[in-house]
């Protein structure tokens, strides 16, 4: 009997669990090869410092290393630092990337029933409303952009703290609280917002259930995220700020925009049949005489009507449409970011939402029972499985859009066709499957709408070259340039079309000036070491070797050819062998890096080293046949073998 009882309290107690995660599995389970998309590029893909875990303390004052994109540079090393662990788990495969995504993802979940459950004074109707408010999380469409998306972990991984945080709060666990605070600011900044949830929180209190505030404790907080702003503001270069802006949007004009946006996001809860993957198409409120603003505005008045009626029979109704409002505000009030909606913006407000809908169905369910003469809770039952069923069977479907990059971005151009990003990015992963005739149609299409949108003249040129006409992609890298003179890439794909026409002195000066305006871009630095070796110029060429190794410190191929012109053109054996044993350090199966170490060893005098060198290249090359390798090699190092 005690056995029995054991059984099912542990089978209780993992019931929830179990079926959110069931829940989570079925309607994600098309998503695990989901590729790189969108800004995975300069995050990911490009991103030199996620390949090592020693980097893990760059990542907390280098703002190089969130990206390779000067414009995105930012603070954020949890964030970095669970991508790192990423890319040891399985490299630029994606499948680890979207694991932890579904592993943040299904803790959200639990943290909203945990705090739907226990903190929203909804006594003996909390365990299923918070379970219905918890699967519609799980399952959301809404949370698509989130969950499948890579860079967007910073939602996911922020609201997990932030979440975490506010239900140790709740309990009282206030280090706890605080530390986990801490973690949600290291993440993102939306966290600011914490101690007015945690506040709202105690002044909503019913009067049963209400307790002193306390003010010493929320100051501590409000501490905290003081801390996370400041260290952000010390850290970060100036123009980070200003990059993140849209130029020529007030904080005024998108103070009353995103009211609109408010709306356009509950707009897509209820219904979400308009999902895209970017909306910096979305338009701005002129004034406040512009419908867009006052009509939403009146809209969202309406709304808080008929939440305070609720509100006042179950003060979780008060609660819920206010955290949705506090949760958006960082990125929905007075600081303009560069686009005025983004799909994962919302999915710390989604305990919100969730609740709401949640208490909604509960309170039309009960009351349809009553009338039927039915158990409420069976009956609840059914409704949200049948909600929960279709919520998950369109987020499967849209996991199939997000599976393919091309039909992706196509879906943004048909959602929203004056989005010129959209062709832009459509037209990339055209030419990226190498159909340059699309391609081209899809960029000029973002050319037409965007006419001096330099990323897309970078892809023009780039379809040009392929196409094998390097006039015209000098052109329109000439384009981009002229309307981004402050963007490196544009200025490397003008040097790139300059090294194509044999104009060498004019790329190497491009190449400089890129470097000069991102001195991390790694590429810069080599091209123009491969340019200044073609020009006899051997010390300047070494030099940017060891630039582009210092930018990306995990290519061994900078330091393998540094080391190559340090041994053969200056004749500098010393400096050589510490290139040589860098390349090693980093990938101890390099082929020529052991033969070259154990000549650069020979010619700086240390044979003894030379030999032990050779006797580990030797076998290597015999084992493939080389032996042209071994016939080369100085005389004493074949006649050590």
């Amino acid at each position: 009997m005690r056995c029995a009882a054991d059984l099912r309290r542990v089978a209780s107690r993992w019931l929830v669990p179990g079926l959110l995660g069931v829940a989570i599995l079925a309607a994600y389970a098309n998503s695990f090869d989901i590729p790189f998309v969108f800004d995975d590029w300069h995050t990911i893909e490009q991103n030199p410092a996620i390949r090592s875990l020693s980097n893990l303390p760059r990542f907390f004052y280098d703002p190089n290393s969130t990206t390779v994109l000067r414009e995105n540079k930012d603070l954020r090393p949890l964030l970095v630092a669970s991508l790192a662990l990423n890319h040891r788990i399985s490299g630029l495969v994606p499948w680890s990337y979207h694991a932890v995504n579904l592993l943040l993802h299904w803790i959200a979940t639990l943290l909203v029933y945990r705090i739907v459950r226990d903190h929203l004074w909804l006594d003996a109707d909390g365990a299923p409303v918070a379970l219905a408010a918890a699967l519609i999380v799980a399952v959301h469409p809404l949370n698509t952009e989130s969950v499948d998306y890579v860079s967007a972990r910073s939602a996911l991984l922020t609201t997990v703290f932030y979440l975490a945080a506010f239900d140790a709060a709740a309990r009282d666990r206030r280090v706890v609280a605080l530390l986990l605070a801490a973690c949600a600011m290291l993440t993102k900044s939306i966290a600011l917002t914490l101690p007015l949830a945690v506040l709202l929180h105690r002044v909503l209190a019913p009067s049963y259930r209400r307790r002193p505030i306390p003010w010493a404790f929320i100051g501590c907080l409000a501490l905290v995220a003081a801390a996370g702003i400041l260290y952000r503001w010390w850290l970060l270069p100036p123009w980070v700020v200003e990059s993140a802006r849209q130029p020529g949007i007030t904080p005024w004009t998108y103070f009353i925009t995103e009211w609109s946006a408010l709306v356009y996001y509950l707009r897509l809860f209820i219904w979400p049949d308009a999902l895209v993957v970017d909306r910096v198409d979305y338009p701005y409120a002129s004034s406040l005489s512009d419908v867009q603003a006052w009509g939403s505005l009146l809209g969202l008045a309406a709304l808080g009507v008929i939440v305070w009626l609720f509100a006042r029979r179950r003060r979780a109704f008060a609660f819920a449409a206010l955290w949705f409002v506090v949760t958006l505000a960082p990125e929905s009030t007075f600081f303009p970011l560069a686009e005025p909606v983004n799909e994962h913006r919302p999915y710390l407000a989604m305990l919100g939402m969730a609740t709401l809908a949640a208490l909604w169905l509960w309170l039309a369910t009960r009351s349809v029972a009553r009338r039927l003469a039915a158990p409420t809770p069976w009956l609840f039952a059914v409704v949200v499985t049948f909600v929960a069923t279709l919520l998950g069977a369109t987020t499967h479907a849209r996991n199939e859009v997000w599976r393919d990059d091309l039909r992706l971005w196509l879906d943004a151009t048909e959602k929203a066709p004056r989005n010129a990003r959209a062709w832009m990015n459509a037209g990339h992963a055209a030419l990226t499957r190498g159909d340059t005739a699309q391609a081209r149609k899809l960029l000029l299409e973002a050319h037409r709408l965007s006419p001096c949108y330099a990323y897309v003249q970078l892809n023009l040129s780039a379809v040009a070259a392929r196409d094998g006409n390097p006039a015209a992609s000098l052109t329109w890298a000439d384009d981009a340039v002229r309307c981004n003179p402050g963007l490196a890439l544009a200025r490397v794909s003008r040097a790139e079309a300059l090294e194509r026409l044999g104009r060498l002195d004019e790329a190497l000066a491009e190449y400089r000036e890129a470097t000069r305006l991102d001195a991390v871009h790694a590429g810069a630095w080599r091209a123009q070491g491969r340019l200044l070796e073609r020009r006899g110029d051997w010390a300047a060429a070494a030099a940017a070797y060891d630039a582009s190794a210092a930018a990306d410190p995990m290519d061994p191929e900078a330091l393998m050819l540094a080391g190559l012109v340090y041994a053969y053109r200056l004749r500098d054996s010393a400096t050589a062998v510490a290139r040589f044993r860098s390349v090693l350090a980093l990938d101890p199966a390099h082929y020529g890096a052991h033969y070259q170490l154990a000549v650069a060893l020979l010619a700086a005098g240390k044979r003894d080293e030379a030999h032990a060198a050779w006797s580990r290249f030797a076998p290597m090359a015999e084992a493939i046949g080389d032996q042209a390798s071994l016939d080369a090699a100085p005389a004493e190092l074949r006649a050590a073998r």
